[in-house]
């Protein structure tokens, strides 16, 4: 069992990603991924496709075991991406206690935090002995300094956690893990990282650790992204709730679902939107690119200056033309595409594999009262 493979769970909002992956050289085995998990929810597993019943993460995660059951034997251990750990700063087996301040974290991260949840309650109660480790999407940036990550807010509310954490550390791990070998050059002192998708941010690397992002107390803040408008000024929030009277619940359905490029073009998928021509598609774009670009000369300056730049996450890899953009943009940095400019793939699930390849399997079987 000591070195049977390690299976990896990345549950999103409405997707689930899963793989496999050996103990010892943390090699690939299988991998795939259910997408539209709900009504239409479709299942990608190697070069094939085909559509699923999988209401509900927990139907999702039943069906990629069962599929992974078909090319190999049972995990020695499972490790789950967690968006928001709160005050947690290092991989953590999944006990009573670790559970419930992930469960006190949702608020925080409602997309994500809840799935990731519902996927380790059902893998427990499938193989309650089987150990599961939490690996923290914030724990990348708990060493930023304290001016980059205290808001200015009375000390009864800052005791109480509220404070910028950031998000897509496993992201950005991976690049600082993986650097050296795919540029074949060291790390650049100063290297600003764009983690570019349905869900964007900023990271500003200082000598190897991150001491800026554009994500703050929760995945909302920051650039303009695929559903999510990005920073607000918190006034528009309050004249939302008081003249509009706005309910709690639509004003979280409308900042995590109904903003970003889907409420100005309609749509919150890049790739769709450079393929039209309209103006709002056009505008879209343009606004994409515009904050990102300005949030850059934030992470910038607090480096004090840069040295490279990487693109990573779904439209900083194929989305050629902004990237293009963007660096027009930044050109008053006079970063050389050329040479300091690199396009480096997303690989959350192998930094999760290796988070947490160095866990023991335990023999006793983790208390029932987890769930």
């Amino acid at each position: 069992m000591a070195d049977a493979p390690i299976l990896v769970l990345n549950a999103g909002s409405s997707s689930l990603k899963f793989g496999l992956y050996d103990r010892i050289s943390a090699a690939g085995l299988a991998h795939g991924q259910i997408s539209r998990i709900g009504a239409q929810a479709r299942l990608h597993f190697g070069a094939t496709e085909s559509d699923i019943s999988a209401k509900d993460h927990s139907a999702a995660l039943r069906a990629a075991l069962a599929r992974l059951g078909e090319v190999s034997g049972p995990p020695s251990l499972v490790g789950h991406r967690v968006v928001h750990g709160g005050e947690m700063q290092a991989p953590a087996l999944v006990t009573p206690d670790i559970h419930a301040q992930i469960s006190a974290a949702s608020p925080m991260a409602p997309l994500h935090n809840p799935p990731a949840l519902t996927v380790i309650d059902t893998m427990q109660a499938l193989d309650p002995g089987l150990p599961q480790i939490a690996v923290f999407d914030t724990a990348f940036h708990a060493g930023n300094p304290a001016e980059a990550t205290t808001f200015a807010l009375p000390e009864p509310l800052r005791q109480k956690g509220l404070r910028r954490y950031g998000f897509h550390g496993l992201s950005y791990a991976s690049i600082l893990r993986r650097f050296t070998d795919i540029a074949s050059q060291p790390l650049p002192n100063r290297l600003l990282v764009f983690h570019l998708g349905a869900g964007s941010s900023l990271a500003a690397i200082l000598n190897g650790r991150g001491v800026a992002t554009t994500m703050g107390f929760s995945p909302l803040d920051g650039l303009t992204m695929g559903t999510r408008a990005g920073s607000l000024d918190p006034g528009l929030l309050l004249y939302l709730l008081k003249k509009e009277r706005m309910q709690l619940d639509e004003l979280e359905h409308l900042l995590n679902h109904e903003s970003g490029l889907k409420a100005l073009a309609g749509d919150g998928d890049m790739e769709s939107l450079l393929r039209r021509d309209d103006s709002a598609a056009k505008f879209a774009v343009s606004h994409y690119v515009y904050w990102a670009a300005r949030h850059a000369g934030s992470m910038i300056a607090a480096m004090q200056g840069l040295d490279g730049i990487v693109f990573t996450g779904g439209i900083g890899e194929n989305a050629k033309a902004i990237r293009s953009r963007i660096l027009e943009r930044l050109r008053w940095t006079r970063i050389r595409p050329e040479r300091q400019v690199w396009v480096i793939p997303c690989d959350e699930e192998g930094e999760i594999v290796q988070a947490v390849k160095g866990f023991a399997p335990l023999p006793a079987k983790l208390d029932p009262s987890l769930r």
